[in-house]
């Protein structure tokens, strides 16, 4: 709703601005319902990182922010920046989990997020949500993981601007410009900038250089008192170079990617019970390699659609409800054209029947041109204790990624093995089972759940004879089960602030994720100073076909402000050095990167 679109952003202004200023309120969410809202109005678990701590903690990309969220692995298995991403949430790989920009899904299950995850940068956001387990009703298919989203700043009544410059170890260089500010019932925010960096290669990889030039744009109109529109742009022109020797000589390659996402958002407060959203979005990535003159070439672009409601029926009950388009287009170098539409309805309902209850249920139901169609739903409960402030949550959940073209036509490569068409490819099922229990008390956050998820119908490549293969749906259910853990919160007078999130799998028959993961962050900010260090460990992962080393890899940051405009930082990553590998497939081992120095200053008016 639009009073809520308000505090939304007063929250932002008191808690994440240019500089470095305190959280004094818990933000909202735009994930739990679609529309603004607070943390506790949902029974799913949800967490949120606000832009004041990743400036303060000094993350500016995607998947380094995404592993301060319990059950969540950012990273790359190439071991260096600029390579493609994966994103592991809650047992299950990045294909089942959806990627939401100024409320624009960015993926379905013919284009994952890995060139987005890979190239992400965090400049210029409000803050970064993660929604876990199934939430494929309210999101669709792709979304039985879990949703990753943010939104590009927008301050409605603060003006100011802000240059950074840092350098480091090799050859990294980031520079950017941001500007927000307001005229008349128009307010903007405009940032860009470059990043470079030659990484750290070792062993067959000689070179190993990403540049990015990167940028953002938000318009926000208020038309009218119940009326607002929102344009935004985000995007990147990515370059990463390498040159690896596998002892058949050298092998230059040379990647292109390009992403562009537009967004527009109407919402419209049709009455006091009744706030209308329009949607519409527009992302295309283009990628393009050529590795030592063998050209690979894929354009793939998605146009989407989306009106939501949210109906305040009573007092105690709120119904979201929505219709969804969307339009796939996927063409590569090799003549592969795809062509394909969705649409979907959904309603979700939130009841509370006595103020310290919270009841939720939906349904959503989806039809695709190239397949039949699909349904997912959800059941969830939230009971505080009011004594004591305790919340007690469980949630059960349905969700689905349906098969594309892709997976089910026949393709032949110009070589290599075939791929045979499959016309009785049927969708993924993935049942989701969690209870958790949340503690707020002065100023600090305890959240534990436990989790289960079911797969059914994984699609897997089949079994290759004559030359060829054809993608099938694998008999039984795998499943993923574990814990998750998260604390946060602030000590002596907010000058001290700490994070930590923990993750541990019991059960993982669908990839073999980290046995345990460990993330943390302590903090310290005086008037004119601030400290803190960090560390994260991984235990018992297997990303190749061998085993990743166990390790531990810790850091330490700090800025200093030389008066109200200058601010100098710098920060130290893999303070020890730590000498790990990231994923080994038995023939070109990749290691994480060594210790690293970078030292920065920022501008701002």
């Amino acid at each position: 709703m639009i009073d809520k679109k308000a505090a939304r952003f007063g929250l932002v202004l008191a808690g994440c601005s240019l500089g470095a200023a305190q959280d004094v309120l818990p933000p909202l969410t735009v994930l739990a319902k679609k529309f603004d809202s607070e943390k506790k109005e949902t029974t799913s678990a949800l967490d949120i990182l606000s832009a004041d701590e990743l400036e303060r903690m000094q993350r500016d990309r995607l998947l380094d922010g995404l592993n301060f969220f319990p059950g969540v692995r950012g990273l790359s298995t190439a071991g260096q920046t600029g390579n493609l991403g994966t994103v592991i949430m809650r047992g299950l790989s990045t294909k089942y989990v959806q990627v939401v920009v100024d409320g624009v899904r960015l993926t379905d299950a013919t284009n994952g997020s890995n060139s987005f995850l890979g190239s992400g940068q965090l400049g210029n956001i409000t803050q970064l949500e993660v929604l876990r387990g199934p939430q494929s009703v309210l999101y669709g298919s792709g979304a039985a993981g879990g949703v990753i989203g943010y939104e590009t700043f927008l301050a409605s009544d603060r003006e100011g601007a802000a240059v950074i410059a840092e350098a480091g170890s090799f050859g990294v260089f980031r520079s950017s410009f941001t500007n927000r500010g307001q005229v008349g019932d128009l307010s903007y925010s405009v940032n860009g900038g470059l990043f470079e960096t030659k990484n750290d290669p070792s062993g067959a990889v000689l070179r190993h250089d990403f540049n990015q030039l990167f940028g953002s744009l938000a318009l926000q109109w208020q038309a009218r008192e119940d009326l607002q529109l929102r344009l935004s742009y985000r995007g990147s022109q990515n370059e990463l170079e390498t040159l690896s020797d596998f002892g058949f000589g050298a092998s230059p390659a040379k990647i292109d990617t390009d992403v562009n996402l537009i967004a527009l958002n109407a919402e419209y407060e049709v009455n006091p019970w009744w706030s209308s959203k329009l949607t519409l979005g527009y992302y295309d990535e283009s990628y393009h390699g050529d590795f030592n003159g063998f050209q690979v070439m894929t354009d793939y672009g998605r146009y989407t659609a989306n009106w939501a409601s949210s109906i305040e029926v009573s007092d105690s009950l709120e119904l979201v409800s929505g219709l969804e388009y969307a339009r796939t287009d996927y063409r590569n170098l090799n003549g592969r054209e795809v062509d394909y539409g969705t649409l979907g309805a959904y309603l979700n309902g939130f009841w509370k029947p006595i103020d310290v209850l919270l009841l939720e249920s939906g349904l959503r139901y989806e039809d695709y041109d190239s397949f039949d169609n699909d349904v997912a739903w959800n059941l969830g409960a939230a009971y505080e204790i009011e004594s004591t402030g305790t919340r007690l949550r469980a949630r059960l959940a349905e969700g689905y990624r349906t098969p594309t073209l892709l997976e089910s036509e026949a393709f032949v490569p110009g070589f290599g093995v075939t791929q045979r068409a499959n016309v009785n490819l049927k969708p993924e099922d993935i049942f989701g089972f969690e209870v958790g229990v949340e503690q707020d008390f002065s100023g600090h956050l305890a959240e534990l759940s436990y989790f289960q998820q079911h797969l059914e119908n994984a699609i897997v490549r089949g079994p290759t004879t004559a030359g060829s293969y054809a993608n099938i749906n694998r008999n039984g259910t795998s499943k993923v089960s574990g814990l998750e853990l998260a604390l946060s919160g602030q000590l002596s007078n907010e000058s001290v602030r700490y994070r930590l999130s923990a993750t541990k799998q019991f059960q993982e028959e669908i990839l073999d994720v980290p046995d345990f993961l460990l993330s943390a962050d302590l903090g310290y900010d005086a008037e004119s100073w601030s400290v803190g260090a960090g560390f994260a460990y991984n235990e018992g992962a297997t990303y190749g076909f061998n085993p990743s080393d166990d390790h531990l890899v810790a850091r330490v940051y700090g800025e200093m402000k030389i008066n109200e405009a200058i601010t100098l930082y710098g920060r130290v990553e893999n303070l020890f050095d730590e000498d790990y590998l990231v994923f080994d497939d038995g023939f070109s081992p990749v290691k994480g990167l060594g210790r690293s120095f970078v030292i920065g200053a920022r501008a701002e008016w």
